[in-house]
């Protein structure tokens, strides 16, 4: 494991949201994607250290990143606005302090990280290169 990687994690937990009287009833709501009828889209919760992307009341993804949770957000409205869907997203102040101070740990701004994450999702969306044979 390398130190950045594990400054990385300890900056993401140290922002991560927590509750002070110690009670855990559940998931957290951090985040919604609603549309042009104030219906919810898609949302974010987070519970025992993972934050969780649901679509349509379903669960569909997990991660430990806050910033990547934000970034899978952001895609799903872009999805949504190429289909002619204006929505709207809204983010609680601790997953926007989450994503901020990875995107730090990073040396990037939040902005900056996020363009960074969609960038790596259109690569890996790409198919392979041919090798060259001659």
């Amino acid at each position: 494991m390398s130190i950045s990687s594990k400054s990385r994690r300890d900056a993401r937990r140290r922002a991560a949201p927590s509750r002070s009287d110690g009670r855990v009833d559940g998931p957290q709501i951090h985040a919604q994607l609603k549309g042009p009828d104030d219906r919810v889209l898609a949302g974010a919760t987070f519970a025992e250290g993972e934050w969780t992307l649901v679509l349509r009341g379903e669960p569909v993804a997990t991660t430990p990143s806050a910033a990547m949770l934000i970034a899978m957000l952001r895609h799903t409205a872009a999805s949504r606005r190429a289909q002619g869907i204006v929505t709207r997203l809204s983010v609680s102040k601790a997953l926007d302090a989450a994503a901020s101070a990875e995107a730090e740990a990073e040396g990037r701004t939040l902005a900056e990280h996020l363009e960074w994450l969609e960038a790596e999702r259109r690569t890996r969306k790409e198919p392979p290169a041919t090798p060259i044979t001659h």
